[in-house]
Order: C-alpha cells, then structure tokens, then sequence
C-alpha cells in the first residue's frame, strides 16, 4: 500500500522575521526622524525670515516717511503682518525702550510649536538676522545665521 503524504505550505511569516523587520525599521526611524525634524524646523525659521525682511522693509519705509522708527511718543507703528503659520513677530529692544533711531525685530515661535525649540530669528535695522535664545536672566545669547 503506498503511503500519502501531505506536504504542507509554509504561509506567513515566523516571529523571529517579524522582528527583525520591525528592528530595522526602527533604527530606520530613529535616523531618519532628527533629519526630517531639522529640515522642517528650517523650512518655519525661512518663513519667518520672510516675514521678517517683510516687516524691515515696512520700518524702512515708515522711517523715509516719518523721519524715525517709532510712531511718535515712543510706540511701535503696527505691523502689516504680525505673524506666520508657526511664529509670532512682535518688536523688542536692546535697552528695552522703542527708540527713533533703531529697531529690533522678533520672530518668536507660538505657544504649541515647542519642536521649533526656544530659539527665535532677531532682525535689527541693520538687516542682520540672528539665531537666538533667551538666558535665564531675560538678556539674549545669538548667534550670527
């Protein structure tokens, strides 16, 4: 009498394939994640610098109309653009104090974007753009961009 046999397929995968698999996707991720977050965090800081020249042009033109910076009695003329997707403008000083003769702009990053970071873009009337951080004291730490 001849005997049957039966071969059986092999379907699907084993554990031990499964995850080796996922481990290499891992280590895929892991790379891939801080590169992709640096290059979006570019992408938000070049709108802002945008944003900002926009807004330095605007004082450009306000100061050859006005002869000064400021809107008299030592106030900020309002900007035509106050803010981007991701970051907020607003003015700031050195000192402080709105002065009729300079002036500095701040691209701050909104509340909820904490992945951009605590760094902010400062643009002065000069048109020097820097990366920036506030220390522990309130004063700026920059670096030229």
């Amino acid at each position: 009498m001849a005997r049957i046999t039966l071969k059986r397929k092999r379907g699907g995968f084993s554990l031990l394939e499964l995850l080796t698999v996922l481990a290499m996707l891992s280590l895929l991720l892991l790379i891939a994640l801080p590169l992709w977050r640096g290059h979006v965090q570019r992408l938000r800081q070049a709108e802002a610098r945008v944003a900002l020249l926009q807004a330095s042009h605007f004082m450009e033109q306000w100061r050859s109309e006005h002869g000064r910076y400021t809107a008299g009695s030592g106030h900020w003329p309002t900007l035509p653009l106050s803010a981007t997707s991701h970051y907020q403008l607003s003015f700031g000083a050195q000192d402080g104090n709105a002065r009729a003769d300079s002036f500095q702009l701040r691209a701050i990053p909104k509340a909820g974007e904490a992945w951009l970071g605590e760094e902010m873009l400062v643009l002065d009337q000069d048109g020097n753009i820097r990366l920036c951080a506030e220390n522990g004291a309130g004063q700026l730490r920059c670096q030229v961009d």
